[in-house]
Formats: structure tokens, sequence, C-alpha cells
């Protein structure tokens, strides 16, 4: 298997990912380490990263050392963010610590970091114009995107733990006299960051959603506002009791809902969605797929590697060119793939399992969509349909699963049988 390793050394926490590397250079989460060593808490600009702070991260650093050593991984690439680029000591600490793992730190600008962020969401989500943004414990980043293609890229000292101990009314304050001279845009708005994905993970479960699936999950303005205002008045203790929130997020995650929201706000965006992947994924694929129609062939073929199955990504194609409907080719082909894996009941196997992975490629309410038709293609049942009613209606619906039916009754492993 061939194994990538990157570690975010954050602001906030680092984090150890390792991911399996694919044959079309798609890839897979296969093992995360995480520790809130905390490497900016204290740290302002002009001063160093207080001594205590540095212990802390070689005492992670050892850990995650260890674990690549009994893995055997002999590279890893190690990212920097804003503790090192604020911090008087941050060349030195970097220095430090690249001595404890074994491998160099590249303390990133504020811009490669926006950049890198950006390209993982451009590379993971059916988006075409729009403001990506990266919200971190340090820093928040901005990036403008037009036709696929990262423009402009900005970066601001607004990150949630930085600003935990700050009144909601200084926060606001600061994070409108920081974007004031931002251009507005089009497009939607998307987010990445620990802090939004616990805020979007809080909020299905608030909300009742009817799939656990954060990637391509949108919150709206109104639930957004309504976490900015009631967070702060919250303990931490009382945020921790909260679904998605632990007692590490719970101290930051109050300033981050403000930061969201006053962004919001400033960008006239009615909701953000949220993004699985950032920094440490937009390093593994270069640039920007270049449409969204690629970007979804992309992560067939990965899903197919995913289940040790050589892709027949000519399948979804010839789907797509018939149908004209991207969520019955998905579907059927995620039966083919059910199928070749070996699942005894390939319709529910995909109503399952494709509920509980991420699918890049696809916004949440389309894999809601796509899975539903996986168990409608089988047979009517209302439980299924009543998880996506909000999405399309009942007549809809059913004639797209006898399509997905019929696909899939007429193709074996990708090929067309009649």
């Amino acid at each position: 298997m061939n194994y990538k390793a990157v570690i975010d050394a954050g602001y906030n926490s680092f984090r150890l990912s390792l991911y399996s590397i694919f044959p079309n250079l798609s890839f897979r989460l296969t093992a995360s380490l995480k520790d809130y060593v905390r490497l900016g808490l204290g740290v302002s600009e002009g001063k160093p990263i207080p001594e205590e702070n540095v212990k802390r991260a070689e005492i992670t650093l050892r850990k995650f050392k260890e674990f690549l050593d009994r893995k055997g991984i002999k590279e890893a690439e190690i990212l920097g963010t804003s503790a090192f680029r604020y911090a008087s000591n941050g060349t030195e600490v970097s220095d430090r610590l690249s001595s404890i793992i074994g491998f160099p730190i590249t303390v990133l600008s504020g811009e490669e970091e926006g950049r890198y962020s950006a390209l993982a969401v451009i590379n993971t989500l059916p988006i075409e114009d729009g403001i990506i943004f990266d919200l971190g414990g340090g820093s928040l980043e901005i990036a403008y995107v037009s036709q696929r293609k990262i423009r402009d890229v900005y970066q601001f000292p607004l990150g949630g733990l930085r600003m935990m101990d700050k009144n909601p009314e200084e926060i606001k304050k600061e994070v409108r006299i920081a974007l004031a001279s931002l251009p507005s845009s089009k497009g939607i708005l998307v987010g990445s960051g620990g802090n939004l994905r616990a805020i979007a993970k809080m909020d299905l479960k608030l909300e009742g959603e009817k799939l656990d699936q954060i990637h391509g999950y949108s919150v709206s303005y109104e639930r957004i506002a309504k976490y900015a205002k009631i967070l702060p008045s919250m303990s931490i203790s009382e945020r921790s009791q909260l679904p998605g929130i632990d007692k590490e997020r719970a101290l930051t995650i109050h300033s981050a809902a403000i930061v969201v929201k006053e962004l919001m706000e400033i960008m006239g965006k009615d909701k953000v969605m949220t993004s699985a992947f950032g920094l440490r994924e937009g390093i593994l694929i270069e640039s920007e797929i270049e449409n969204v129609d690629k970007l979804r062939e992309f992560w067939m073929e990965g899903v197919s590697y995913n289940f040790n199955v050589e892709p027949f990504v000519d399948s979804y194609r010839e789907a797509l060119k018939e149908t004209k409907d991207v969520a019955v080719s998905t579907a059927f082909y995620l039966l083919q793939l059910m199928k070749a894996s070996n699942f005894l009941d390939p319709y529910m196997g995909c109503y399952k399992v494709f509920r509980e992975i991420t699918i890049p490629g696809y916004t949440a309410d389309e894999i809601n969509v796509i899975t539903t038709l996986c168990a409608l293609a089988k047979k009517f049942k209302k439980k299924y349909y009543n998880k996506v009613k909000k999405l399309i209606d009942k007549d809809t619906i059913l004639v797209k699963a006898k399509k997905v039916k019929e696909l899939h009754e007429a193709y074996e492993l990708g090929v067309r049988k009649w």
C-alpha cells in the first residue's frame, strides 16, 4: 500500500493523518492521531511561543514519531501554520520540533495555507464559484473561487483559540474591522476547520437531520446566528454536553461561531456549507480538477479502489449520457460496486455503507438522495422515502429508482449485458 503521512502542526491542535494513495491519486484517510497541543495559546504578534507550549508539542511529536516508526513510514510532510508565523521564536521552535519528529517542518504563509485549504474543498465538492474559508485556532483564511479556479487569498488573525477569551462584542468588532475591505462574490460560502465541523455535527443532531454526513452539509444563517448568541452564554461544561462538542472543542466553538456569523453577514450569505476536507488534504492533489463531471469520475474511481475493485467508470459515463441524471447514474455505479464487492444485498449494502462513509464530489443532500435511490430500487418503503421527502417528491424518486434498478440489472461489473 502506498501511504502518505501529513502532520498539521496547528495553532490549536496537532494532527497526524495517514492516507492510502490510490493509482489515480485519489486517497482515503487510513489513520488519524490528534492532540490539542495549543501551541499558539498566549501568543500574539511578535511575542514568543511559551516554553510550556513547546514542551507539549514535543510530547505529541514523540507519540507521532513512534506511530510512524512502527508503521514503517519513512517520510512525512509537516505543515506549520499561524503560531509559527506570528511568534518571534517561530523559526527556532520549528527547528527544535523538526529534530524531534525527524522531518523538517514547512511553515506556510497565510496565503499558502488558504490556498491548500481551498484546493481541498474545490477537489471534494461540486462547486463552481464562491468563497472558501478555513477557520483555525489562530487564523482565518479566505479564498475567492471563480470557475473552479482559486483567484485571491486573504489571511486574518481571527482564530477560535486566539479570540476565545474576548467578549462577543469585541469579537464582532474585530471581525468587522478586519474584513471590511473584502470584496463581495457570487456563489456559495464553504468552510473548513474543526470548529465549523463541530458546529455542523451539532446542528445535524439538534435539527434531527436524516444523514450523519457533514461533508457538503449546509447550515443556515438563522441557525449559525442562534449558536453565536447562545454558545458564549454557556459555560465550557455546558457546551461540552452538546452533541458533537467535546470538552476541548468547547473552549473555542463559541468564538468561532461568532466569526462565522459575522463573515456570513459581511458576505451576504444565507447558508454555509461544511467541508470535511481542508489543509492536510489540499497538499495531496496538486491542482484544481477542472470540472464537476471529472471531479465525480475521479472520486468514483477512488471509491472503487477503496473496495479493492478495479474502477469501471465508463459505465457511469454511459448511464449519465443515457439518463442525464447524476443521482441515478451514481446510485447505479455504487450498486455495481457493491455487487462486485460480494455484498449479498447490493441495494441495502449501498444504502447502509454509503451513508456511513464520506464520498467526495457530492453534497450531503446529494448523498442522501443517491443512497435512498439504492434502497427504493429494491422496494419502496416509507421509512426510506421519509429521509428525503424534503428534497424530492415521491413520484419523481420512484421514477428514478426504477431506472436505477433497470440499469443495475442490465450491467455486470460495469459491462452492459444486453
